[in-house]
């Protein structure tokens, strides 16, 4: 019996030292997100967190994260910290496939809702569904454009 419980205790403190550890993808240099808890509720997104971007000066059981504006570095413990991403890069090429996706959507939907075949003046179409094809077409179109033109950085989790 005093086995099982040495046994369970041992495996109870391997895996909350392994949980407080940081995952081996997060390296000096790299780019990262980082969500850590807010006592106050704030009126902008995220509710009763702060969001923090930086580059990682150094890991161990804490993170030191140097923040572009200021002097020196931030260290955050791993207790912390709610969630942490590692920045992917600026890609145009994805930014711009997922807006032009979402543009063609909110378009399609738009314009379907908008049309009526009865009326003279101003752009109409026969069917709600052709006005969804031309709606979905100039949609992409400008998302695809905007997402050339200003792409966005794009985040992997590593820490839920």
């Amino acid at each position: 019996m005093i086995r099982i419980v040495i046994v369970t205790g041992l495996l109870l403190a391997t895996a909350r030292l392994a949980e407080a550890q940081f995952p081996a993808e997060v390296q000096p240099g790299m780019r990262v997100r980082v969500w850590i808890p807010e006592t106050a509720r704030q009126v902008e997104a995220p509710y009763r967190r702060q969001l923090l971007r930086g580059t990682v000066e150094s890991v161990d059981g804490t993170l030191h994260l140097r923040i572009p504006g200021t002097a020196g570095s931030l260290a955050i413990p791993r207790a912390s910290v709610s969630r942490l991403d590692v920045s992917r890069g600026v890609s145009r090429g994805e930014s711009m496939v997922e807006r032009a996706v979402g543009g063609a959507i909110s378009s399609a939907i738009f314009f379907a809702l908008l049309n009526d075949p009865r009326r003279s003046g101003g752009p109409h179409y026969r069917t709600d569904w052709r006005a969804a094809g031309v709606g979905a077409a100039w949609g992409g179109g400008i998302g695809a454009a905007l997402g050339l033109i200003w792409p966005h950085e794009r985040w992997h989790r590593v820490i839920h």
